[in-house]
């Protein structure tokens, strides 16, 4: 026991030699709390190639800033609250081991970080002026850029792989274009311009994907997402997911008003809720041919004549197709759910002229019980009511459990199904 205690002491001690044996002069460590509010407190590093400490720049006097020679900082670079900067470069700087963080610059219109290959995380926040920056940035953890004035980003065109990556709120931002093959956490791009175009055609996986109000999105070659994938309120035409093969969470494909295809024709499983609802003009939902389980609930809505799931065998929560076209057959899906294949106590299918809805045993889960004019809503417990009405405008209310509402419960409503997709979502 002493020998293995001697060990130890000797191993932190050599550990500690490691750490204080350091080439980095002390004029190039930054003391605790200091921070820069004239370009003389940058250049006092400017003769250090290595920078150790958190630098901040703050305050109303810079109006031009810039970190020369610098090649490593061993810590935070902060550039917060310099209300007269109109420009910051720091083209020598290759790594920040930390975080290089851009916030509430208003007249900021240019930041320059040319060499820049590596950094934990970027946080560019509230910069309403800046059209540009450059990095030449290969590794990353985490991205995030919010409620800022830049147009185009070209900043991030080497990079493979990152941790969560997230734009926000940059209302002119209308192209992005990204080489990024691995999201170990998330993607969001939300709520930027108008007719935002975002490709990222070398994604291979990621683990959550959430694409709001673009224009146009490509992932050509996604074959994965570990827990959701999203698309919500875009303007997206057709959406190419041909080589996604499985979705481990939800997928949802919401509000896309001039959607008219998705083509995920190799997409054979998706652990969530499947749900394809209030897509205007998405008539034939035919590109999910191959999905075989779905593992939570499976939502259609809208105003489709086809849905094409022909290779579907298992649905482990509910079902809730309803459209308002007429020409839309039901018989497939219930030929499903009378097999058992659809095992949520919940199944309704509706169209233009029909209704078919099914409550089960909330006991026994058998789909057997009485007929009648009007579907029995959730209170039933030992006995089911089966609906088959012409009146497109009756309708029910339905409660599902288990695999079902882990990910999604179906509602009885339209209004129903959006909230309840927001909230598994958000």
């Amino acid at each position: 026991m002493q020998f293995k205690s001697t060990i130890f002491a000797a191993a932190l001690a050599a550990t500690a030699l490691a750490a204080n044996d350091t080439d980095v002069p002390s004029s190039c460590s930054i003391s605790s709390g200091a921070t820069a509010t004239a370009q003389a407190d940058l250049d006092q590093y400017s003769g250090c190639t290595t920078l150790v400490g958190d630098l901040e720049i703050t305050g109303d006097s810079l109006t031009s800033a810039s970190l020369a020679n610098v090649e490593e900082l061993q810590g935070s670079l902060i550039v917060n609250n310099a209300s007269k900067l109109n420009d910051f470069h720091a083209d020598s700087l290759k790594k920040v081991t930390d975080t290089l963080s851009l916030q509430k610059l208003y007249i900021l219109s240019a930041a320059s970080f040319g060499a820049l290959e590596e950094v934990d995380t970027i946080q560019f926040i509230t910069l309403p002026a800046i059209s540009t920056f450059t990095t030449n940035l290969k590794s990353a953890n985490i991205i995030y850029v919010s409620d800022t004035a830049l147009e185009t980003v070209n900043a991030f065109t080497s990079l493979q792989k990152v941790a969560s990556f997230n734009m926000n709120n940059n209302k002119g931002l209308g192209n992005l274009e990204s080489d990024l093959e691995t999201v170990s956490d998330s993607l969001e791009f939300s709520s930027n311009g108008n007719d935002a175009n975002v490709t990222f055609d070398k994604l291979i996986w990621a683990n959550n994907i959430t694409i709001r109000d673009v224009e146009s999105a490509s992932f050509t070659n996604l074959e994965s997402v570990n827990q959701s994938l999203g698309f919500i309120n875009n303007s997206i035409s057709t959406l190419n997911l041909s080589s996604l093969s499985s979705v481990g969470g939800s997928f949802s494909v919401v509000s896309n008003d001039e959607l008219t295809e998705v083509d995920a024709k190799n997409l054979t499983s998706v652990g969530g809720g499947f749900v394809v609802a209030n897509n205007t003009d998405f008539k034939s939902i035919n590109g999910f041919s191959k999905l075989a389980t779905v593992g939570g609930a499976l939502v259609a809505t809208g105003n489709f004549t086809e849905l094409d799931l022909s290779s579907l065998k298992s649905v482990k929560g509910g079902a809730q197709v309803d459209t308002s076209s007429g020409n839309f057959s039901c018989d497939a899906l219930k030929s499903l759910q009378s097999k058992g294949a659809i095992q949520g106590d919940s199944f309704v299918c509706k169209n233009g002229a029909t209704s078919t809805s099914i409550k089960l045993s909330s006991t026994s889960g058998s789909s057997s019980g009485s007929s009648s004019r009007t579907a029995t809503s959730s209170g039933a417990s030992s006995s089911g009511s089966v609906s088959d009405s012409s009146d497109s405008s009756s309708t029910s209310t339905h409660t599902s459990r288990g695999a079902a509402a882990a990910d999604f419960a179906p509602a009885g409503s339209i209004l129903g199904v959006f909230a309840a997709v927001a909230a598994a979502l958000l």
